[in-house]
Formats: structure tokens, C-alpha cells, sequence
């Protein structure tokens, strides 16, 4: 009789090392899309790729799919802050985005919370503003009160602004057009009171563009165009990319440099996205959520 040995993998058992960043938290606070391309969706997929232990409080509920919003429903504002206090009283992110907030009751409620919770250290990370009042093909998302309650109540506390290039004109009362007024614009929209702003400014003498300002410069910074009828959720999966890399990123280095090799890194990881998107639905494709993990590292 001939015996046979068992498969190595049956006899030894396997070591595997995993490396996790547990002090990694980040949150998000935006509407849903029960699509999954954008929305807090693509915010806590973006959070999770990167590594990032994701977190979320819901401001509005859409009937939604890869053609378009349907329907909008508002949470109310009681309801909003008592998730908000939830998460902030017991997990306290290292990064909080907000997307879509769906009316300037809700807005100002969740800019005084965290405006107290700055003060009474509950939350001491980095506020990251996706100011979502206008899609990047120019639909109007918001009524135009939101504009002044961005500028008087959230703005002011942020890190870092994500506007794109219709929400910038919003919000700046403008026309952009050219790599001069746009470089102009993201200096004007400091005034407001952000840390940082960058505009995605779309298609600029033939290349993707972000105009990226802080107190000390202003810089362009360009990626290849990727036309088609995809990027479903590139706006929110960018900005939310940025927030789990400022989560994992070394409190040592300045803030500046922190923020600035966060959105390197989001820019390369969503143009990939945004390459390999998946022929999923019927309208605007949606980014490949998993690949946004796929960023260059600048630290």
C-alpha cells in the first residue's frame, strides 16, 4: 500500500501579517446614493481602500441611479446632530468630510457642532468642505441659500474646500474661464476662511485641472483627460480620498505638506479610477471605487 502525504498546506499551519493603522478614523457626512457611485457610498468605499476605519452620518436620502437624482428627502436637523454626537462622543475621527447637506438648517447645525467640538477638543482633525451646490456638468444640486450659509457657517472651520469649477463661480459670484482667473479664484476663496482650497476647475487648455492655494502659493496641477460617458462619483471619491490620507498621515509633518501630497495621491488614485471605470449601468459609468487605493505616495 502506497500512502499518500497530505498537501503542505494541511500539515503547517500559515503565518499572515497584516498591517493595520487602528487610530486611522474618518467620517463622513453626506447624502445617499443607493447607486453606490457617489455620495457617502464612495465615501466610506474610498475610506476602506485606503485603509481608513470609515464612519458615517446620513443628511438626506435621493432616489438616485447612474442616470440621474429622481428624488431628495432631507433628514431632519435633530436627527443629523444625534448621529453626528454619537460618533464624536465615542470614535473621534481624525477626519471628517461633508458632502452633500442637503439645506441651510442642517448645514448650520452641523457647523455649530463641530465648531464646539473643535473647541472642546472632541474633534481636533482635519475638516475637508466638498461645498456640493452644483453637479460638474452645471446642474443645480441646491437652493442658492446654501451659498451663504457655506461661506458664513462651514468654510470658515475647513482644512480644506473642494469646490468644482460651476460651485467656485457660486460661491465667488464669477465667471472662471482661464488658468488666470481660476489661480485668482482659489486665493479669492481663502477669504472665506479654509486652511486650503482646491477648485476642480474640469478641462483647462486641454488637460484635467486643480488649482490648488494656501497662505503660502498657488499651484496648477494637471492630469490627462480621460473623456467618455463614466466619472460617476469622481467629485465625492476625490475629496474623500483626501480625507483617509490626511487620516493616516504623520501629525509631524506641516499641515500644508500633509494636504498637499493627500490630494497628489487623490488626484492619481481617482485618474485610475476613472480609467478603469466599470461598464456599470445604463447612464454615467460609474469610478471604480477599488482602485482608489491606487495613488502615488508622496510622503
Amino acid at each position: 500500500m502506497t500512502r499518500r502525504k497530505k498537501p503542505q498546506s494541511q500539515t503547517k499551519s500559515q503565518t499572515r501579517s497584516i498591517t493595520l493603522a487602528r487610530q486611522a478614523t474618518a467620517l463622513t457626512i453626506a447624502g445617499s446614493d443607493p447607486s453606490g457611485g457617489a455620495g457617502l457610498q464612495a465615501d466610506l468605499k474610498a475610506f476602506q481602500q485606503n485603509g481608513v476605519y470609515g464612519m458615517s452620518v446620513v443628511t438626506l436620502l435621493t432616489v438616485q441611479n447612474t442616470f440621474g437624482v429622481q428624488r431628495i428627502e432631507v433628514m431632519p436637523v435633530d436627527l443629523v446632530v444625534q448621529q453626528l454626537d454619537a460618533v464624536l462622543s465615542d470614535i473621534p475621527p481624525r477626519a471628517i468630510k461633508t458632502g452633500a447637506l442637503g439645506n441651510p438648517a442642517v448645514l448650520r447645525a452641523v457647523a455649530e457642532r463641530l465648531s464646539s467640538a473643535k473647541q472642546d477638543n472632541s474633534f481636533q482633525g482635519e475638516l475637508i468642505v466638498d461645498p456640493v451646490l452644483i453637479s460638474k456638468h452645471g446642474d443645480r444640486l441646491a437652493a442658492d441659500s446654501m451659498i451663504a450659509a457655506y461661506r458664513e457657517h462651514l468654510l470658515p472651520l475647513a482644512t480644506l474646500i473642494t469646490p468644482n469649477r460651476f460651485e467656485a463661480e457660486a460661491l465667488l459670484g464669477q465667471k472662471l474661464s482661464t488658468t488666470e482667473s481660476f489661480c485668482r479664484a482659489a486665493v479669492e476663496l481663502l477669504e472665506f476662511g479654509s486652511e486650503c482650497v482646491l477648485i476642480k476647475a474640469g478641462v483647462v487648455d486641454g488637460l484635467r485641472q486643480h488649482f490648488l492655494a494656501d497662505k503660502r502659493e498657488v499651484l496648477s496641477m494637471g492630469t490627462e483627460d480621460r473623456p467618455g460617458n463614466h466619472g460617476h462619483g469622481a467629485g465625492c471619491s476625490l475629496s474623500a480620498t483626501i480625507a483617509a490620507r490626511l487620516a493616516l498621515s504623520d501629525q509631524a509633518i506641516a499641515r500644508e505638506e500633509r494636504v498637499l501630497n493627500a490630494i497628489k495621491f487623490a488626484m492619481t488614485a481617482v485618474q485610475t479610477a476613472v480609467t478603469l471605470s466599470p461598464p456599470l449601468g445604463r447612464g454615467c459609468h460609474p469610478v471604480e471605487h477599488r482602485a482608489l487605493n491606487r495613488g502615488e505616495i508622496f510622503e
